[in-house]
This record gives C-alpha cells, structure tokens and sequence, in this order.
C-alpha cells in the first residue's frame, strides 16, 4: 500500500510514489472482502461472530511487531471462544511460524500432539495468542493430526471497538532484524483463516473465512 506525493518542479505537476514512513503507519499485508464469513455452508452471508476477516497489518514499534487482524464485525468478547480459532501461517527470511489466537483459551493435555503439560492449568480469557513452529508434523489416527509445536505465549489484545485484535511479537522470537522479509507462509490446514476447533490439530477443518497474505512487510531500521 502506497501514499502519494505531489512535488512542483518548473511550473509543471509531478506524482511519485513514496514507501511508507519506518514506523509511522501499519503496513497492510492482506485484505478480504466483508461479508464472507459464512462456514462454507453458501449462505451467501456473514455469520456474525467476529470471524469475517477484512484486513491484516504488521508495524514495528521498538522492539516489537504488533500484528493487527481487522474484522467486519465482533462481539463486545472478541472472536468465538473455546470453538474456533484463527491460524496465521507466515515466513521470517524463509523460516515458517504460524499463529494460533483464541478469543478463550483453558488449558488441557492434547495427547495426539504429545503436548501432555505444557498448557495445564493455563486459562486465558482475555485473549490466547500463541506463536508456534511453523514445520508442522502430521500424524493419523483415523484422521491427520496437524502438530505445529508452540513456541511462545505472546501479549495481545481484542478490541471490540474496532472490530480487531493485535497480537505483540518480540524481534528476537522470530530472529527478525532490520531488513528481515515477512511473507505468506504455508500450513495443511490453511495458510491464513478463521477454522472451528478440531481444525487446530486435525486437517477435517471447518473453515469459517480465509484470505490471502499478498504482500511482504520489510522490517525497518527505527
């Protein structure tokens, strides 16, 4: 996404393209339509829930980068809880991370993945934000099991009053530095999308809207 400049050299109008300012505004990696958060059951329109993706944007501020995810609607809660989840599959310098963000998040064992204990007794109501390793491994057991191992818990935020929610991921836990690319990555299950809650661990995903990261984000130097 560009801003323009308008400059008067001799008397005569000349338009140029300028990059956006360091840290001044996000940059936009991707946008969908509103209006097609419908469960792949062809209704023809929303569902409402806060699963109807409209834009994603990555800015850097300090240390960190803030990873905003924009929606046509959302409850006064956030996104769904417990049932649904939005995965985000994206690349460092060609190394694969993928997001798990819940609305509500109560820890449990998940035994096909092998994670017995690392989520017990955590309970996130406020909002779950998980970084994880994007080289997923797959398992079957009647189903395939889609394993992506967490990495870290991150801080984020929903905000109900501009229908979005900001996930906050230190430089250093993605070896991200000034220059580093941000790109689409890849997932079975998908590579950027709202799904219900088996799709978390199982490729027999429901998926409730997707859409496409398009554009590459380049960190900057401030």
């Amino acid at each position: 996404m560009r801003r323009f400049s308008t400059i008067l050299i001799s008397g005569a109008l000349l338009t140029v393209s300028i990059a956006p300012a360091d840290a001044a505004k996000p940059t936009t990696v991707w946008e969908d339509p509103s209006g097609d958060a419908d469960g792949a059951q062809g209704l023809g329109s929303s569902i409402p829930g806060g699963w109807d993706l409209v834009k994603g944007s990555i800015l850097k501020k300090g240390a960190n980068l803030e990873f905003t995810v924009e929606h046509g609607d959302m409850p006064p809660v956030g996104s769904g809880p417990e049932a649904t989840r939005f995965l985000w599959a994206f690349t460092v310098d060609g190394k694969t991370y993928r997001f798990t963000v819940k609305g509500v998040d109560i820890g449990k064992p998940d035994i096909p993945a092998g994670q017995t204990t690392e989520r017990v007794g955590r309970a996130d109501v406020q909002g779950h934000f998980r970084l994880e390793d994007g080289e997923c491994t797959e398992t079957s057991a009647g189903v395939t099991f889609v394993n992506c191992a967490p990495l870290e818990y991150l801080e984020g935020t929903f905000d109900a009053a501009t229908m979005s929610f900001t996930m906050i991921v230190p430089l250093k836990s993605v070896k991200a530095k000034p220059g580093s690319i941000i790109g689409p990555g890849a997932n079975t299950i998908c590579n950027l999308c709202w799904v219900t809650h088996v799709a978390e661990r199982s490729s027999n995903a429901v998926i409730i809207d997707q859409a496409a990261h398009t554009d590459n984000y380049k960190v900057p130097k401030k």
